[in-house]
């Protein structure tokens, strides 16, 4: 059975964004565009993958793995997420203050969106799906 979570919506929600600036904004480069809708792609892939049980599973697997290493590994893989979320951030605001928050530059910077959503989902396995099903 599917399972929808937060990070469906997000992944979805976020794709719709990305498609809609690539669309509109005439003055964007082509090859920003692409990028854009390439990006977009891969966040409905990913709403769509995250709804089945086998992509849940596997963050609850990779999560099980790292409580078998040493306290050392433990620590790392519980740090290393939040240390790509804030640099994917840092450099999302430093390239938006730098280009004067141009169309492109919001743009670019709104390409590190699909990693820090991957980031967080693997900081939260426990989300609630929004159905009653137990698989």
């Amino acid at each position: 059975m599917r399972r929808f979570t937060l990070f469906t919506l997000l992944y979805f929600a976020a794709g719709v964004c990305f498609t809609a600036i690539a669309m509109q904004s005439a003055d964007m480069t082509a090859n920003l565009k692409t990028t854009l809708l390439v990006e977009a792609g891969l966040l409905y892939l990913f709403a769509v993958l995250s709804t089945f049980s086998f992509w849940r599973q596997a963050v609850l697997r990779s999560h099980n793995r790292v409580r078998d290493r040493s306290i050392w590994q433990q620590n790392f893989v519980a740090i290393a997420p939040w240390l790509v979320i804030v640099l994917v951030v840092i450099e999302s605001i430093s390239n938006l203050l730098g280009q004067n928050w141009t169309t492109e530059a919001i743009a670019k910077a709104s390409l590190g969106l699909p990693i820090v959503l991957v980031c967080a989902e693997n900081l939260l396995p426990e989300t609630k799906p929004w159905n009653k099903s137990t698989s």
